[in-house]
């Protein structure tokens, strides 16, 4: 059942990077465990049981363990699952001193915090504009003009983005920080990320991290190929932002709707993007239905549509606008509406379903104001 084993001093007991089946228990002498050079704990207590998280996430050890002293060790080669159906008493044993460890780790990472300021206060909330901060994104590509795109368009978010070059850079990275997600391009050489993906997958610092492929649009056969290794959600090259920023929202499982509502003085804004592509249309349209329900759950009474940055008035923008006066009017909600609308056909947007008494006016402020009841109106 078990093979006791005797250590010299810095004699290594189990390694970091094996897969381990079984768990170990001290006997006498005092442990360390290690991590990449770094002590991270000192085990001395006779009985203590350690070794037994490679079992029980099915993960390779992420520390060794090295004897400080002389040490005697009892080795337990069955699994897990075997001793606690043959003794529900080892379970309880087995909790508890996780449990332990969990405690000790929780106060070492507080008393880290202390120094380097890393955790976030409870007090944080998310910005204004109800998007989501603290969010970390780790990119691995060769291409620093694809690194920065992105950077560029998860910061209009409040996210953080990180990059890595090469697998070995991805690799620390994940062991200095946990990420919210990593975006690994299918364009590394050699078959990299492939190779990138199994090896955090197996990883305890990344492998419930959602891992997203990132290739060049039209390219199949190296779609097929990542998803064949294991790729589930995509992001093409030549970076399109809307495309980019919503597909990373449904990854982090974020309110989707954030990337076009926001909320001003308890007033629910949509602003139209300048460009409306039919990926935008179709992500908008989705969104409208989920995000009025929330606004109005929050007690949100008023909306307000920002059209001015529109070129010209096409059918995309009329179908949004008209689908969400439709799903106002439908809901029955009485929401008052205005729109911030420039030129001479600002009173067009008055003809849609729903946005018949809704106020033109020319600015956010003048928007605000009519809707608050300082005034009747402010039309071109």
């Amino acid at each position: 059942m078990f093979e006791i084993k005797e250590y010299l001093e810095d004699e290594i007991i189990l390694a970091q990077g094996e897969l381990g089946k079984g768990f170990c228990i001290l006997e006498e002498g005092t442990l360390e465990v290690i991590r990449d050079e770094l002590i991270l704990n000192e085990i001395d207590q006779k009985g203590a049981i350690f070794g037994e998280l490679s079992e029980v996430l099915l993960y390779k050890r992420g520390a060794s363990v090295r004897a400080k002293t002389k040490a005697r060790i009892k080795h337990y080669g069955d699994t897990l699952e075997t001793l606690v159906a043959q003794n529900p008493k080892f379970a309880v044993k087995l909790i508890r001193n996780l449990g332990r460890r969990l405690y000790h780790m929780n106060n070492v990472a507080v008393e880290g915090n202390s120094k380097n300021n890393i955790f976030r206060k409870a007090s944080d909330h998310t910005d204004g504009g109800g998007q989501s901060s603290g969010i970390d994104i780790l990119i691995v590509d060769e291409k620093p003009h694809i690194i920065s795109q992105l950077t560029d368009v998860f910061s209009r978010n409040n996210w953080h983005a990180d990059s890595a070059s090469d697998e070995a850079s991805a690799i620390r990275a994940c062991e200095s920080k946990n990420y919210a997600a990593i975006i690994i391009s299918i364009s590394l050489p050699n078959d990299a990320s492939v190779e990138l993906r199994r090896k955090l997958k197996t990883n305890p610092s990344a492998a419930k991290t959602p891992i997203v492929a990132m290739g060049i649009k039209g390219d199949e056969a190296a779609m097929t190929k990542a998803t064949n290794a294991g790729f589930s959600n995509f992001i093409e090259k030549p970076i399109d932002a809307i495309s980019a920023s919503s597909t990373m929202y449904k990854i982090l499982e974020l309110d989707p709707s954030d990337q076009y509502f926001d909320l001003i003085d308890n007033i629910l804004y949509f602003k139209l993007p300048a460009y409306i592509s039919p990926f935008v249309a179709k992500d908008i349209i989705e969104n409208i239905g989920p995000r009025i329900r929330k606004t109005i759950n929050e007690g949100i009474d008023k909306v307000m549509v920002d059209v001015s940055d529109l070129d010209e008035i096409g059918e995309d923008a009329i179908e949004i606008v008209g689908e969400l006066g439709e799903k106002i009017e439908d809901m029955e909600l009485g929401m008052k509406g205005a729109f911030v609308a420039k030129g001479e056909e600002a009173d067009m947007w008055k003809n849609l379903d729903g946005c018949e008494e809704w106020f033109i006016s020319k600015t956010v402020e003048e928007a605000k104001s009519a809707l608050s009841g300082e005034q009747s109106s402010t039309e071109n």
